[in-house]
């Protein structure tokens, strides 16, 4: 248990320790005689009010015996002057008396005070009571309006009840007397208070002075002074106390010495290799720290029947005690043979057997009574979690009683004993190991070093064939690339070839010689042209000839130009192909900044040819995102690749309805996303996993590494490219995203 430490926090326990006991038991005998004298005082009071209101009570009864004997005569006669004489005697007599009341039982009543008399016709029911008895108490009473001693006693005569008397007594020499008596009481009370603190301080501190003595002790034994003892001259618990303190220091000293023969221990069996070298001294050292008279170690093993036994291997004895060692029966000593299997179970769960031997069994006594030991311990020592075997102490002197501190002290002894055997064990396993391990490394040394020639060989011939396949995959794509520029190029040819068919039949068919045998006819007229022109027939159709053919080759030429617009244009359209083409072929490596919404566009006109053969619809979603700045022709390249996969997905298909869909957009500010998805035929769940590993393909016509030098160029990219599909039958989702870099970012 930690101590209590008293902090602000805890301002009860603060106060309880700067507190000490003498004051504290002073304190509470100091409250036991105020309670004490508490009581005495509040039974006390209450019975001196009551005899002080008795000897009232008696002084009135006395007043109305006295008026009862003098008046009874005259007031049974209506003598009423000899009654207020008689009572105005009394009065007279005693200053205290201060009215006497004489009333009949209709209420009638003569009222007699030191100053005078009245009569009171019909008087209050106040003084009647309701008992006919004698009534006596303190109060304030009606016709006199002051606080009183009031006594009523019923005025009987010759058997009849005529009325009552009532006596009045001040009760100023009452209240003296309670005055005094309270005042009294206050100061004895405050006498005996004073005067028990100072008992109790005295006694308290005649008390407490041995604890504070011990207190000192203990102060320099948990110091580490453990050479001082306690002063045992009392027959109480205090003389109890010191007898307990000088034990506990016995004990500490003892355990003191065991842990020094514990550390010294530990040193000699870590500078040897060899336990069993310095055990003697081990032991010795022990032995004498613990007060002991011998010192042993038993080992257990397997007799020849196969019952567990143990025998003693080492021992350390004092002077003047005899060996053991050389006994035969200690050597090979069956437990169950000697009844001492309960032995194996305590020691096996590793707990310790000590005391004295008296206090043991008949089997045990048996055995230890003849080698003279009156008292032992035994501490079990495990090695590897296994009973090895234990170590043993005897007393061969008193009855002795071994104390927890020195049980786990030498608890601490067998644990190193213990660890040091395992220590052993390590270091010859280890060297053997090291011994057979330098066989297994110089037989395996020449394998080694064929097989790192065979790796390097074969990380060469790898080396190779990745070099190749980058080169493979390049020019796959770039394939890919080329054929759509072909098959474009094709496309416009077609168109270029039908224009060039539609102007070669137009010449053909041109009615230019027609003019040139006009103009023959012209030239062979000579002179004579105007008659020519007006007489012969074939000159008079010369004008209407030349304006229908001015029509006609008007007509031709219209025709041609526009022909030739068209040639013209398609082979721009030819032009815009082959540039492109050589833009996306420059060396890898240049950074150029370009909108996604146009490398998509450039990657579909590129496979637009081949959408259109296979009757696919291409459908776009870009969002507004910012121009970046890469590598075109490797995002390029991965965007033809998925274009023509998802084409390649829907021509295998069933669909009747082949979609493309194209989406860009920016999951954050910092990611752009380029997606290519189709409707085609899915992707099974199982092949998710491994559509980007190198040659994996479900095509009959794929090569198995498209996807993955995408992935691999997604990556060069600082980006990632992935896949999703529900399955078969269900279309295929392709996206590419990529960082967009600081300086493009909006």
């Amino acid at each position: 248990m930690k101590p209590m430490i008293a902090d602000k926090s805890t301002p009860g326990i603060h106060r309880h320790a700067r507190m000490g006991i003498a004051l504290r038991i002073a304190l509470m005998s100091w409250l036991v005689a105020l309670i004490t004298l508490l009581i005495f005082v509040l039974v006390i009071i209450p019975q001196q009010k009551k005899m002080f209101f008795r000897n009232l009570e008696s002084k009135a009864n006395s007043v109305a015996v006295s008026l009862h004997e003098v008046a009874a005569g005259a007031a049974i006669n209506e003598d009423f002057a000899s009654v207020v004489s008689a009572a105005q005697t009394l009065l007279a007599g005693d200053p205290d008396l201060d009215f006497l009341i004489v009333m009949k039982n209709d209420r009638f009543a003569l009222a007699i005070e030191q100053n005078g008399w009245r009569i009171e016709p019909d008087a209050d029911d106040y003084w009647v009571p309701d008992e006919r008895k004698s009534v006596s108490t303190i109060a304030m009473v009606p016709l006199f309006n002051y606080r009183v001693f009031h006594y009523a006693q019923p005025f009987d005569y010759s058997g009849i009840e005529w009325g009552w008397i009532h006596v009045g007594l001040s009760l100023k020499g009452y209240n003296q007397n309670v005055i005094s008596l309270y005042r009294n009481t206050i100061l004895l009370a405050l006498g005996c208070a004073v005067l028990s603190l100072l008992v109790s301080l005295v006694y308290a501190r005649k008390l407490v002075q041995p604890i504070l003595r011990l207190r000192q002790l203990v102060k320099k034994i948990a110091g580490g002074d453990l050479s001082v003892r306690a002063d045992v001259n009392r027959n109480d618990e205090l003389g109890n106390l010191a007898e307990s303190v000088n034990i506990m220091t016995e004990s500490l000293l003892r355990r003191d010495h065991i842990l020094g023969s514990v550390r010294f221990a530990a040193q000699k069996f870590m500078q040897t290799s060899q336990w069993e070298e310095t055990i003697g001294a081990v032991l010795g050292k022990i032995g004498q720290s613990a007060n002991a008279s011998r010192a042993y170690i038993f080992e257990n093993h397997l007799n020849n029947s196969g019952q567990l036994s143990s025998s003693r291997r080492h021992e350390w004895v004092v002077q003047g005690v005899r060996q053991q060692l050389p006994i035969h029966n200690l050597q090979n000593f069956s437990y169950s043979e000697a009844g001492f299997d309960h032995w194996v179970h305590i020691l096996g769960n590793n707990e310790i057997i000590s005391g004295p031997v008296s206090k043991m069994g008949a089997a045990e006594k048996l055995v230890l009574d003849p080698q003279g030991i009156c008292s032992l311990i035994m501490i079990p020592v495990f090695v590897e979690d296994a009973w090895w075997g234990f170590l043993g102490l005897d007393d061969c002197v008193e009855d002795r009683e071994w104390t927890e501190p020195e049980k786990d002290s030498l608890r601490a002894g067998a644990d190193m004993l213990g660890t040091t055997i395992v220590r052993q064990r390590t270091q010859e396993e280890l060297l053997e190991s090291k011994a057979k391990l330098e066989q297994r490394v110089q037989e395996r040394t020449q394998e080694l070093e064929e097989q790192v020639a065979a790796k390097e060989q074969a990380l060469t011939e790898l080396a190779t064939a990745q070099s190749s396949l980058l080169e493979i995959s390049r020019a796959a794509g770039m394939a890919e690339v080329a054929t759509g520029v072909l098959h474009n190029v094709g496309n416009v040819l077609n168109s270029v070839n039908v224009s060039c068919t539609l102007i070669m039949d137009q010449l053909r068919e041109t009615r230019v010689s027609n003019l040139a045998k006009v103009v023959d006819l012209i030239a062979k007229s000579g002179d004579g042209l105007g008659r020519f022109l007006t007489e012969d027939p074939r000159g008079r159709q010369i004008p209407a000839y030349l304006t229908a053919l001015a029509g006609a080759l008007k007509e031709e030429n219209q025709l041609m130009f526009r022909e030739s617009e068209v040639l013209h244009d398609q082979i721009e359209h030819i032009k815009e192909i082959v540039t492109m083409q050589q833009i996306y072929g420059r060396v890898s490596g240049v950074l150029e900044t370009i909108a996604p919404e146009q490398l998509m566009e450039d990657a579909l006109k590129l496979s637009a040819g081949s959408l259109a053969r296979h009757e696919i619809t291409v459908q776009r979603q870009y969002q507004v995102v910012p121009s970046i700045t890469v590598e075109k022709h490797k995002v390029l390249q991965i965007i033809l690749n998925l274009i023509n996969n998802a084409k390649n997905a829907l021509t295998d298909s069933d669909g009747t309805k082949k979609t493309i869909m194209l989406l860009i957009f920016s999951s954050d500010h910092n990611r752009l996303n380029m997606q290519v998805s189709d409707n085609g035929r899915g992707i099974l769940p199982e092949n998710l996993t491994r559509i980007f590993q190198h040659g994996f393909t479900t095509s009959k016509f794929g090569h198995g590494f498209g996807l993955h030098s995408g992935a691999l160029v997604a990556k060069e990219l600082g980006g990632d490219l992935s896949v999703h599909s529900e399955g078969s039958g269900y279309g295929a989702t392709f996206t590419l995203e990529f960082p967009i870099p600081p300086g493009d970012r909006p």
